[in-house]
């Protein structure tokens, strides 16, 4: 049986969880856009982190969460699906 390797959002998504205790309190409410498995940057809005991602790191290459308590692995739509409501 082979290994499956994470993918980009499963990645980003760990990353993300790991580093949810240290940017809390300083990014509340922004939206960290996130690439293999870094936080890149933050936007005061989702639409704006999903199309700095896009150009960035083309489609799917990139997640975008927000900072907050409550924390959602939302798989394809972690990057894509928060965008839209903005």
């Amino acid at each position: 049986m082979t290994q499956q390797t994470p993918s980009q959002v499963d990645l980003n998504y760990e990353a993300f969880v790991a580093q949810l205790p240290q940017i809390l309190d300083r990014r509340r409410g922004q939206y960290a856009l996130l690439h293999e498995g870094e936080i890149v940057d933050y936007f005061g809005s989702a639409l704006d982190a999903a199309i700095e991602g896009h150009g960035r790191f083309g489609e799917g290459a990139y997640s975008v969460q927000e900072v907050t308590d409550e924390s959602d692995n939302l798989g394809f739509y972690s990057y894509a699906g928060g965008a839209g409501q903005a």
